[in-house]
């Protein structure tokens, strides 16, 4: 989501999340970071301090800037007591106004998504810490690369397979299976009446692989591939993409050979 530029930086339902998390108990702290990482992904926007130096840069009446030939830029760190270093982020201005250096007076600051921030630690191995002077939220480059990992999985990774008549497709049983993603989707699959039967294996087409599911179901099964990719993404294995099939396609007569990781089971009126 592109922030406007001309409307201030607030996150109210984040601060609310990071309110929430400083005041729940232990039993119900990852519930409530599962939802503060949810929001950071898909909606957040932040707020982080800049240095300019070299060439000057041009900012624009839009909060834009032109940065020309020999501009640089330089985000200030802060120091952790075991003596290692973390980028700063801020929620909103008051947030980052209790940054003593920057309590008073002048500041240059860019507005950055969850994706600007991934591409700025990824290569570093760095921490990054939300409102460090409020209710704040640490995440090291493990947490953030596994929250881009659910989240590019989410929005670009399940496909409704279609294949063309000549792409060349080899289908096979996967030899490292994903034993806590078929759980989670047979968890989701038991609660759901119109699924009756999921099978999974591993295609490899052009080059690429893919976990892919064959869903058979009462009336269009592709009515249910949202629910299961949903259960599904949590676990999906760090490369991998999925894909789903209904078990009318014609590639199910390959992709349901064997058993199904999941059949419903008939009760005594079927």
């Amino acid at each position: 989501m592109i922030p406007d530029l001309n409307q201030p930086v607030e996150n109210p339902k984040l601060k609310a999340l990071l309110n929430k998390r400083a005041a729940a108990p232990q039993e119900a702290q990852l519930d409530v970071v599962n939802e503060i990482a949810e929001e950071i992904a898909m909606n957040a926007h932040f707020l982080a301090v800049v240095n300019f130096g070299g060439s000057p840069v041009q900012n624009n009446s839009d909060g834009t800037a032109l940065f020309p030939e020999g501009a640089t830029m330089s985000f200030p760190s802060l120091s952790l007591k075991d003596g290692s270093s973390c980028l700063p982020f801020f929620t909103d201005w008051d947030e980052l106004r209790k940054w003593e250096p920057f309590k008073n007076g002048n500041v240059n600051t860019l507005v950055m998504t969850f994706d600007d921030i991934h591409g700025m630690v990824s290569n570093d191995n760095g921490t990054v810490i939300i409102n460090p002077f409020g209710d704040a939220f640490m995440m090291p480059f493990g947490m953030i690369d596994q929250i881009k990992h659910v989240k590019d999985a989410r929005l670009g990774k399940v496909q409704q397979q279609v294949i063309k008549k000549d792409t060349k497709v080899t289908i096979g049983d996967p030899k490292d299976y994903p034993k806590q993603m078929t759980d989670a989707i047979s968890a989701y699959a038991k609660k759901i009446k119109g699924i009756k039967a999921i099978w999974i294996k591993l295609m490899v087409k052009e080059g690429e692989q893919s976990f892919l599911l064959t869903v058979e179901a009462e009336g269009d099964a592709r009515s249910y591939f949202q629910g299961i990719a949903d259960s599904a993404l949590p676990h999906l294995p760090r490369g991998m993409y999925l894909d789903m099939i209904p078990s009318t396609d014609r590639l199910a007569e390959t992709s349901t050979e064997g058993e199904p990781f999941y059949r419903r089971k008939k009760g005594l009126f079927g």
